[in-house]
């Protein structure tokens, strides 16, 4: 037999979850009777919602049927099965680094773009290799959730003027690299880690922090701007 891929193990996982938390609400009257009257609530709040009671009675019916829900022991189980499974999920990606060398063109001379889908895209877990590719700039604004990310700017055709780059991430550490000639302002936000600006090092807890170079006040062509925030993990910003 073929093994389950990961999403068919997820897809099983929920709806056995499922239908355990229906039959635990259908066998304790305790908990089917206010389940049954949130949706009663809902319903009728639903037929009412151009009056101020129909949403009463629609937050009402709301909160009657998410706390039957969340008292069930299989939702229970089901919220320490996620996180068990996140901790499994990052301890495998954690010892691999998503990897992004970046190489561009110069930017087109197409007077109008209505919707563009950028090359860099977001990865909630998994690992990036992009070596050598060949792509027309674009400000980077990404979210990684679990997982290390290095993202390699030494080959970047930056265009002059201000270049952004945002990155939102969980858990893991990110390290940019980026070109020695240009002026460079990080700006970072983490509840617990590291942060590593060139020849600066700092611990950080619960904090926001803005570092520029000096290079900002030289009127320097090519700019960089780095937003990055992350709940636990460090970030290097190095040039080469």
């Amino acid at each position: 037999m073929k093994k389950f891929s990961q999403k068919s193990q997820i897809g099983w996982f929920m709806l056995i979850a499922a239908t355990g938390i229906a039959l635990e609400l259908f066998l304790n009257w305790r908990l089917f009777v206010p389940l049954l009257i949130g949706c009663f609530l809902i319903y009728y709040g639903l037929t009412k919602a151009r009056r101020e009671s129909g949403k009463v009675y629609f937050i009402i019916g709301a909160l009657l049927t998410i706390i039957p829900i969340m008292s069930t022991g299989f939702f229970k189980l089901l919220i320490i099965a996620a996180v068990i499974y996140g901790l499994i999920l990052y301890s495998k990606v954690k010892k691999q680094e998503q990897k992004l060398v970046i190489e561009t063109v110069p930017p087109g001379t197409k007077a109008k773009v209505n919707r563009k889908i950028p090359y860099i895209k977001n990865r909630l877990t998994g690992n990036y290799k992009v070596v050598n590719q060949i792509f027309e700039w674009d400000d980077i604004n990404i979210q990684c959730g679990f997982g290390n990310t290095i993202i390699d700017l030494g080959m970047t055709m930056l265009p002059p003027g201000d270049s952004v780059v945002v990155i939102r991430g969980f858990i893991g550490n990110i390290r940019l690299n980026v070109p020695f000639d240009a002026a460079i302002t990080v700006n970072h936000s983490a509840l617990s880690g590291k942060l590593k600006v060139f020849n600066h090092e700092e611990d950080l807890l619960n904090s926001n922090v803005i570092y520029y170079t000096d290079e900002n006040n030289e009127g320097s062509t090519r700019r960089i701007k780095i937003i990055t925030n992350i709940a636990f993990g460090d970030l290097e910003v190095r040039r080469i």
